[in-house]
């Protein structure tokens, strides 16, 4: 969770670097849709929101998991501490 933070922080920066950098503004068009005076920083803010939320799905599965594989190591260990191992 704390690279998710520094990669958070880092994103916004360096949008805000972009967005101050890149003032002005452009038309975006899509099959059904047409936006005019779309920002320039706004697609690059929306990819950014985008693969952001991925690498925080990514950490929350692997801390789950994480906590996952240490509660059933735990359990193993505490099964064989228990008694001698049948023959």
């Amino acid at each position: 969770m704390v690279f998710f933070l520094i990669a958070l922080v880092l994103t916004v920066v360096g949008v805000g670097a972009y967005a101050y950098t890149n003032g002005g503004v452009h038309d975006i068009v899509l099959p059904n849709y047409h936006f005019t005076g779309v920002p320039d920083w706004m697609p690059v803010g929306a990819i950014a929101a985008a693969i952001l939320f991925l690498f925080l799905l990514h950490a929350i599965y692997a801390s789950v998991r994480i906590r996952m594989l240490r509660r059933s190591n735990g359990r193993t260990s505490q099964v064989r501490a228990a008694g001698p191992l049948p023959r």
